[in-house]
C-alpha cells in the first residue's frame, strides 16, 4: 500500500510532535523541580541563572516546544489553513536550519564524549543524547513535512489511473 503525500506529511509531523514533547516535558519537569538527569544540581542551577533563570531557560525553551509542535501540526490539521502558508513554510524552514545541525553535531560530540570517557558535568548523558535525538528529529521532520505539504490540493487529491470517460 502506498500512502499519500498528505499522509507522509502527516505521520512526519506527529512524529516530530512527539520527539518535541518529550523534550518539552524534561524541561516541565525541571522547571517544576525534579532533578531527572541532573548530576550536579548547583552547577545545574547555575546554568540555569546565567541561561536567563527558569523562566527563559526552563519555560521560554517549553514555548518554543509548543510553537514548533504547532507549526508542524499546522501543516496538516484544517486549522493551519487559517496562517499563510509562506509564514509557515519560512518557520519549519528556520526550524530545519537551526535545529538541525544543532541536534546532529551536539550528538556526534555527546557520543564521542562518551566514548571517550569525558565527564559530564551537569546531566547524564542519556539526558544529552535523548535532547539532541529530539533536536535532530525535530528539524528533519519540520523540512519533510513542509516538503511534502509544498502543494496542498495535489496531496489531498485521489490518484486516479486511466482516462477519463
Amino acid at each position: 500500500m502506498t500512502s499519500t503525500p498528505h499522509q507522509q506529511a502527516s505521520a512526519a509531523a506527529y512524529l516530530g510532535c512527539a520527539a518535541i514533547t518529550g523534550y518539552a516535558g524534561l524541561k516541565v519537569a525541571w522547571a517544576l523541580g525534579s532533578t531527572l538527569g541532573i548530576r550536579d544540581t548547583a552547577a545545574f542551577d547555575h546554568f540555569i541563572d546565567r541561561t536567563g533563570g527558569p523562566l527563559l531557560a526552563l519555560w521560554g525553551t517549553v514555548a518554543l516546544a509548543l510553537l514548533a509542535g504547532a507549526v508542524l501540526l499546522s501543516f496538516v490539521r484544517p486549522w493551519g489553513r487559517r496562517v499563510p502558508r509562506r509564514l509557515r513554510a519560512s518557520l519549519a524552514w528556520l526550524g530545519f536550519a537551526i535545529m538541525t545541525p544543532v541536534g546532529l553535531l551536539s550528538l556526534g560530540s555527546t557520543v564521542v564524549a562518551a566514548i571517550a570517557g569525558d565527564a559530564f558535568p551537569n546531566l547524564t548523558p542519556a539526558i544529552y543524547v535523548s535532547v539532541y535525538a529530539s533536536f535532530t528529529l525535530l528539524g528533519l521532520t519540520l523540512a519533510f513535512t513542509a516538503w511534502r505539504t509544498r502543494n496542498p490540493d495535489a496531496a489531498r487529491r485521489p490518484l486516479t489511473t486511466g482516462a477519463r470517460s
